[in-house]
């Protein structure tokens, strides 16, 4: 049964776009009269200062998002699926990512090394970005928690491999007869 969690990035914000006659487009103002210039259809898009600002901050979210999940899913190699992003529509008309996420496989491996290797690459993938998210944190400590567990399976393995390789060690010796009584050993 693959458990499968998702790496989030925090939201950057949400943004609404503006209404009234800062965005233009076609020369006509958003209440659909002529905005005085040139008198041509045009593609541009004019915007207001704070339509402006706006635009760089989802522009700035945008890039910062798109850096995180991509940290996520360089760090998770096989083991991280695919990014998702929300998506916001900024006063341009253009899409920026806000926020996003990443899921991460935290199932168990049938061997406890394989385990132990897996999810500290998942934790090392829950803590690539810069700036871990809460959810990012909650994941790395997940991953401790089952490496912790697949280690202590690791020595209850190790025990009983350990008694079996001194047992035969002390096979060995009783094999030898007494054929070494009262010699010491020399470290």
């Amino acid at each position: 049964m693959a458990a499968d969690l998702s790496i989030t990035s925090l939201s950057i914000g949400t943004y609404s776009t503006p209404r009234g006659p800062s965005l233009q487009r076609d020369g006509k103002d958003a209440s659909g009269g002529k905005d005085g210039g040139t008198g041509g259809a045009t593609d541009t898009v004019t915007l207001s200062d704070a339509a402006r600002q706006q635009v760089q901050k989802l522009k700035q979210a945008d890039t910062g998002v798109r850096q995180h999940e991509a940290a996520h899913q360089a760090a998770g190699g096989s083991h991280a699926g695919g990014a998702s992003f929300t998506l916001t529509r900024g006063p341009d008309g253009k899409n920026y990512a806000t926020a996003g996420e990443v899921p991460i496989d935290v199932s168990p491996e049938s061997e406890p090394a394989a385990t132990v290797a897996k999810m500290e690459q998942v934790k090392a993938a829950a803590l690539a970005p810069a700036d871990p998210s809460p959810q990012d944190l909650r994941v790395a400590a997940q991953a401790d928690a089952a490496k912790l567990q697949a280690q202590s399976e690791q020595r209850r393995q190790g025990d009983s491999s350990d008694f079996g390789r001194a047992a035969a060690a002390y096979g060995a010796i009783q094999s030898l007869g007494n054929g070494g009584a009262g010699r010491g050993l020399t470290v």
